[in-house]
């Protein structure tokens, strides 16, 4: 079997039935002699395909110039895969594989920027979530504080409008098991300050 056979075997554009014969003939080639002998039952066989075909795949492989083959009387004809020099080889002569599969492209990592007073307010966060639960995880301070830094200048909430609605959040016993970072605190913003506005309205008495 030689490896370089098959990958110039896998290259050729040809009818599928053909390339199954080819990759068979490549699967038995001998890369030191460059001949490869197997019988037509052999590669019917393999390919699971009839006499007929095999053989009509055979002639047609042979017209495109990709293999030659010698009668041999008594055994097995021979046959010799016509592998260019330069199909598939560097400069020195030495197999080059081709790249069969194409690696994904990886998306560049997001650039985590923040000043210190964001990280005070991530760090204060962090404090209020250990008073609820002193095993609670410690987070990616510096993702925290880049959220801090996305509400204040993207939002335009100051550190303190940030750190009142947390503690709103954080005593309510509701939100308080759910608010649990910078970024759920900037998805419910809008939900918590209706909520923190509503728990600071009178009731109205209303006179019939």
């Amino acid at each position: 079997m030689s490896a370089r056979a098959t990958f110039w075997a896998w290259e050729q554009d040809i009818p599928s039935s053909e390339k199954l014969v080819l990759l068979c003939l490549s699967d038995c080639h001998n890369n030191d002699t460059g001949q490869c002998n197997p019988s037509i039952l052999y590669i019917c066989s393999k390919t699971n395909q009839d006499r007929k075909t095999v053989l009509k795949s055979l002639k047609s492989l042979n017209d495109r110039n990709l293999l030659t083959r010698t009668k041999v009387f008594g055994s097995s004809n021979q046959y010799n895969l016509s592998i260019s020099t330069n199909n598939g080889t560097t400069k020195n002569g030495h197999f080059k594989v081709p790249k069969l599969v194409q690696k994904p492209k990886r998306e560049p990592k997001k650039t985590l920027r923040w000043e210190s007073g964001d990280m005070e307010v991530a760090d204060k966060i962090y404090n209020l979530l250990l008073v609820l639960n002193p095993k609670h995880k410690k987070p990616n301070m510096e993702s925290w504080a880049n959220e801090v830094r996305l509400m204040r200048e993207q939002d335009k909430h100051t550190h303190k409008d940030i750190m009142d609605l947390f503690r709103f959040a954080n005593s309510d016993n509701f939100w308080k098991s759910n608010i649990l970072s910078p970024k759920k605190l900037r998805e419910k913003w809008d939900v918590l300050t209706i909520k923190k506005g509503d728990t600071k309205q009178e009731p109205t008495e209303v006179w019939i």
